[in-house]
């Protein structure tokens, strides 16, 4: 016989459900209603903040895993003012007819000094020249109607000796006692025209070249002792001065010896006596440039002419014409014409004169500022 087993149990409880009996609810004592949860307001907020800040930290984990960052501070504004030495100067140099190599003084009394790593050249008063390595000072024996030239890096001097009336290009190798690079004959030209001829540059490399109104040689002594003719290679365009960064070379100024006319620029020069533009420079009265090829200092056309002995300013730029500065003597001093130089890529020194009395000078290019250097 079939039997209907949920049918079944649900029958049987509800016959035991119908058998129990269930006692009454107790009633339940009344309470006095409460005041208002004012704090209530407070949680809530908390709770969005909380739930916000738990966005916050989903999305950084979303951006990668990183914890969220604090704000930085402010940048604050610090300036610090480059300490600029007040030691002697560590390159040759002249101060009150005294010349010093190395800290020590060499004897005799001086104009000028031009100085490279290997070695110096320098004008006596009684007018003769003599170089060295060091603080003993070497005459140069030969006569010289023309000032000498000396390599950038100090090593070589170019020179054009006279004897009764015949030139010679000649130069000596300042590394080795003052050994001689020989020579070659060369047009004096004329000084009643205008037309000497002197050494205009001598390269590291130990190439010369010699110039005037109607010569221009280019001389190869370590080469193969040969000459090139540069009124025919490099036409119309007078070689000024050698410096670190090239030749200093002036276009439209026919038998100029300065940039103070014409268009000067930097060159370099081939054996073949080709020369290749670098850029432009100033037209200027001096010109200097730093020992790497970095900077170039240098006095305005027409600011150093006639009885102007001193400035009380220098101009300074990147040798491709960017960053510009002047530098101005220490207060109430000036500086001495044509007699500083550079010390290294950034510092340069000079003579400076206040009242009769001479001091030496140090700028720095970066800082844009001069010290004096402390007294001997």
């Amino acid at each position: 016989m079939f039997v209907d087993v949920e049918e079944a149990l649900g029958r049987e409880l509800h016959e035991v459900a119908d058998g129990l009996t269930v006692p009454p609810m107790p009633s339940l004592p009344q309470e006095q209603p409460r005041s208002p949860r004012h704090w209530q307001p407070l949680l809530v907020a908390a709770a969005v903040v909380l739930i916000l800040a738990g966005a916050v930290v989903v999305v950084a984990s979303a951006r990668g895993g990183r914890e969220p960052q604090p704000t930085p501070p402010s940048p604050t504004r610090t300036e610090s003012v480059e300490r600029i030495p007040r030691s002697a100067p560590t390159v040759p140099y002249v101060l009150d007819q005294h010349l010093y190599v190395g800290g020590a003084q060499v004897p005799g009394t001086w104009w000028s000094v031009q100085s490279g790593d290997a070695g110096w050249l320098a004008l006596r008063t009684d007018n003769t020249w003599w170089w060295g390595r060091d603080a003993e000072p070497m005459a140069i024996e030969a006569r010289l109607d023309v000032p000498p030239v000396l390599s950038p890096d100090g090593k070589y001097v170019g020179e054009v000796l006279a004897d009764n009336g015949r030139g010679t290009l000649s130069g000596f190798d300042t590394g080795f006692n003052g050994e001689g690079l020989g020579g070659v004959p060369i047009d004096l030209g004329d000084p009643q025209d205008g037309s000497t001829v002197r050494v205009r540059a001598v390269t590291d490399d130990g190439r010369v070249i010699a110039q005037g109104t109607n010569t221009a040689v280019l001389w190869l002594p370590l080469v193969d002792n040969s000459t090139v003719d540069l009124s025919e290679t490099a036409p119309g365009q007078q070689v000024l001065a050698n410096t670190p960064a090239g030749l200093i070379v002036n276009d439209g100024a026919a038998g100029a010896v300065d940039a103070t006319v014409g268009e000067p620029y930097l060159a370099q020069l081939s054996d073949t006596g080709e020369l290749t533009r670098i850029g432009p420079v100033p037209n200027h009265d001096d010109l200097l440039v730093s020992p790497g090829g970095t900077w170039l200092a240098w006095t305005p056309a027409g600011t150093t002419g006639g009885e102007i002995t001193a400035i009380p300013t220098l101009r300074t730029q990147a040798v491709d014409g960017s960053r510009q500065a002047t530098l101005s003597a220490p207060d109430g001093w000036a500086f001495r014409v044509r007699a500083w130089a550079w010390e290294d890529d950034d510092r340069l020194v000079s003579p400076v004169v206040r009242d009769g009395a001479e001091r030496m000078a140090r700028c720095s290019v970066r800082a844009a500022r001069c010290v004096l250097v402390d007294s001997r």
